[in-house]
């Protein structure tokens, strides 16, 4: 499979996620921002490689950094319990597929990956223990001092902004800068545009934080055009096509309905392939991909 050609709406932003993990002092928090299928994961997850290394290398017991998703919990609102209760499992048996995303699947690491898997199972099943929710993230500082832990990864971040009507977005976050700070950590957010909303109001979070912006393709900047076009050549080379200039002679119609969002472009081939098979045949043509622009059956 030909290497995907690294736009620079992508490196750039990579590069600065890097460095902004690398140089962040104890306790600051970074936020990665950008729209849903712009390439935050496969971003953030080849950073945590690059730095982070493989677990052959952490040392016995040593975990440097763990993800997590936040997630809607109680009738459908955030609550930090439910996060530090996902953080603690991760410390207990972190999910290390992070480390096979496009990275090393050397059958060591697919081991220790297996291993782990073994781990989550007990905690998945041990019996439900009721704490105070400080003492919780109690005892997460200790078991992150313990495992070596220097970063925590929160994807999906826009769920901190769904609150009861007497909880601030920015309380979270707060709470996210204590802990990180009382155990010389930091806090990596990932989400939509929408995270801006546990900052905006509350100016010593701003000050404390690092923000680096995952823009996509755009038509209104001419230096994206012809990356675009080396974008459709590297996935177009995945699929067959009814003529070899069929993603170039509808690049305007793919860019104008996917922004050049990395994953919605991945997606609608995808579903062109799909559409071209169910029609019978082996290769995508120009209503195929319509079809799938157009939401056509």
């Amino acid at each position: 499979m030909p290497k995907l050609i690294m736009h620079r709406n992508f490196q750039v932003p990579k590069d600065e996620l890097t460095r902004a993990i690398e140089g962040a002092e104890p306790g600051q928090l970074i936020f990665q921002i950008g729209p849903t299928g712009v390439g935050k994961t496969t971003m953030r997850h080849a950073v945590l490689r690059t730095i982070f290394g493989s677990p052959e290398h952490w040392g016995p017991g040593r975990v440097p950094a763990i993800e997590v998703m936040a997630l809607l919990q109680n009738q459908a609102y955030f609550t930090s319990f439910g996060l530090v209760d996902s953080l603690l499992g991760e410390l207990f048996a972190p999910d290390l597929h992070w480390l096979l995303d496009g990275g090393s699947d050397s059958p060591s690491v697919l081991r220790i990956i297996s291993e782990v898997a073994e781990s989550r199972k007990i905690w998945e099943t041990r019996p439900r223990q009721t704490q105070p929710e400080r003492k919780a993230w109690e005892q997460f500082g200790q078991l992150a001092k313990n495992r070596s832990m220097r970063l925590a990864s929160i994807d999906q971040a826009a769920a901190l902004c769904t609150n009861h009507k007497n909880t601030s977005p920015a309380d979270h976050i707060l709470n996210l800068m204590s802990i990180a700070e009382k155990h010389r950590l930091n806090i990596l957010l990932s989400g939509v545009h929408t995270i801006a909303q546990l900052w905006n109001t509350r100016a010593e979070i701003r000050r404390r934080s690092i923000i680096v912006w995952v823009p996509p393709y755009s038509f209104v900047r001419p230096t994206d055009r012809d990356p675009f076009l080396q974008l459709l050549r590297t996935l177009g080379s995945r699929y067959r096509l009814s003529k070899p200039r069929l993603l170039y002679d509808m690049a305007a119609v793919i860019l104008a309905a996917t922004a050049g969002i990395y994953g919605i472009v991945e997606k609608l081939l995808k579903d062109a392939s799909v559409k071209a098979a169910g029609a019978g045949r082996g290769e995508i043509r120009k209503v195929d991909i319509e079809a799938s622009v157009y939401g056509r059956c």
